[in-house]
């Protein structure tokens, strides 16, 4: 997909939140990348971020610098399984 595609749609779910209060449109943004996204997106996306993110709204920034850490994902508060809890 192209960088510019992404950057679109990215705009347009910002956009989407941002009457929000600011804590709820970042968790949102951020829980719509995570469900609707496929994987590969999410990748070309956090690499056009890792180069400045050229054209994304300051508040899809803002949601994907904490989404991007890990510890606030919503991955990240899946239960652990017997499985995964070894593992950390």
């Amino acid at each position: 997909m192209k960088t510019s595609d992404l950057v679109r749609m990215a705009n347009q779910i910002a956009d989407f939140w941002s009457p929000y209060p600011k804590g709820e449109a970042i968790d949102c943004i951020a829980k719509h990348i995570h469900s609707a996204w496929e994987p590969r997106m999410r990748n070309e996306l956090k690499a056009h971020i890792d180069k400045g993110g050229e054209g994304l709204s300051p508040l899809f920034l803002e949601a994907m610098a904490d989404y991007f850490k890990g510890p606030k994902s919503p991955a990240s508060k899946a239960p652990k399984t017997p499985k995964n809890a070894a593992a950390g």
